[in-house]
């Protein structure tokens, strides 16, 4: 009877165990998944900031989906317009219309204050830099773009930064210029083979040719010689590129991304293939150098520096060495936000030149003056172009320019 008396106790303090710890964790869960937003969209509705109603786990997000799909399903209208915003963040346009500058919206559960007022954006950029911190991105993003330079934060941050800047000191960017005078020149060729080819006159995606041409030129500012290896490496993070952006559009599923489907899976493996042929490519770089200051031979001889040497050379110091894995997420980094950025200033520069076709024209006349009918743009060249620099700098008066950035409170300062 004791030892049954014993058994019945014991099963009952664990069947207890078991049901608080449930309810612990289930009122954790509503607090993070319903009652503290519901906190947040009082405490803003009381200082007059409203927004699209905040819906259990997903916020507002298939509203923004279903508006940016109902945006790309339609051409810009007029077509002329240069009014990108409405196509571009299509749900904000929308909301701001509804509730004005200042509003609140809900990625899931996280809270997105959107500010548009110069006055405000000014105060919060400037004025009080320090309380506000780089935007956590998400976990499919941040595996796809690395976690470099553009998240890092502290110490961290200022010792890459001082070791990758002078990749972008113009001196060195110049010893590009005949990397990139190729690319476009074999990128003009083909184009004109093509409207030969289709009797005088063809259609392209100007996008995807630009992509082409800043993939080659962001390898070779990343790896320099070991430009053939890099290519492959970034060819592969492009096919990552592709499952990780059809992964983001399923972030509604929680957890989706650790579901063994077969495309998460070709995920998985192309990211082990990513790091071990960077791990390889660094490693082989490494040997070089050390080769190299053994022999007396540290030195570039005054050539390109790329940001793969100058890590390298960092690291082979006795102090504040940068380690391979930060080396591999950087050359994630500059590859990700390089070619994008990239792109989509080529690719709206020239759809600017279509719409004024006498830019093209003056442009095209300063390129023959400069650098003659048939000479490629050198270093010596590039100061003297100032038209065809100012037909992609947003000064110019046809070219519209929207700011995006997001930001978030350092935690110490939310009270």
């Amino acid at each position: 009877m004791m030892e049954e008396a014993a058994s019945s106790v014991a099963w009952w303090w664990w069947l207890w165990t078991w049901r608080s710890a449930a309810a612990c964790v289930l009122v954790v869960v509503a607090d993070a998944l319903w009652w503290r937003p519901r906190r947040l969209e009082a405490h803003f509705a009381r200082q007059g900031v409203r927004g699209p109603p905040y819906r259990f786990l997903v916020g507002c997000v298939r509203e923004m989906v279903a508006l940016m799909a109902e945006a790309a399903s339609k051409p810009m209208s007029p077509p002329d317009s240069h009014n990108a915003l409405p196509r571009v963040l299509a749900f904000y346009h929308y909301w701001r219309k509804i509730y004005g500058p200042t509003f609140l919206i809900w990625f899931g559960p996280t809270p997105r204050l959107t500010v548009s007022d110069p006055e405000l954006v000014r105060e919060i950029l400037v004025t009080r830099a320090d309380a506000f911190d780089r935007y956590e991105a998400h976990p499919v993003v941040r595996q796809l773009e690395g976690d470099g330079l553009v998240s890092l934060h502290g110490d961290k941050w200022a010792l890459h930064r001082r070791v990758l800047t002078p990749a972008f000191y113009p001196d060195n960017l110049n010893r590009l210029a005949p990397h990139v005078g190729r690319s476009v020149a074999a990128l003009t060729e083909r184009w004109r083979a093509m409207a030969s080819a289709a009797g005088g006159e063809v259609e392209v995606d100007v996008a995807e040719w630009f992509q082409a041409v800043a993939e080659e030129t962001i390898t070779r500012a990343t790896f320099g010689r070991s430009y053939d290896s890099g290519r492959v490496v970034f060819r592969m993070q492009g096919r990552l590129m592709a499952f990780a952006s059809e992964a983001f559009r399923k972030v509604l599923v929680p957890g989706y991304r650790f579901f063994p489907t077969k495309k998460n899976r070709l995920s998985w493996s192309l990211d082990r293939e990513i790091r071990r042929g960077l791990v390889t490519l660094i490693g082989r770089r490494s040997d070089e150098a050390a080769e190299a200051q053994h022999d007396n031979k540290g030195n570039n001889g005054g050539g390109f520096r790329d940001l793969l040497s100058l890590m390298i050379n960092a690291a082979g110091g006795k102090k504040q060495a940068i380690p391979v894995a930060d080396m591999l997420e950087e050359c994630k980094t500059f590859f990700f936000a390089g070619k994008q950025t990239t792109t989509n200033l080529l690719t709206w520069a020239t759809v600017l030149l279509a719409m004024h076709p006498e830019w093209q024209d003056r442009a095209r006349r300063e390129v023959v003056d400069v650098c003659g009918d048939d000479e490629l743009p050198s270093k010596e060249h590039l100061p003297k172009l100032k038209t065809v620099q100012y037909t992609a700098s947003p000064s110019h008066p046809h070219f519209s320019f929207h700011l995006h950035h997001q930001s978030s409170i350092n935690k110490q300062t939310t009270e």
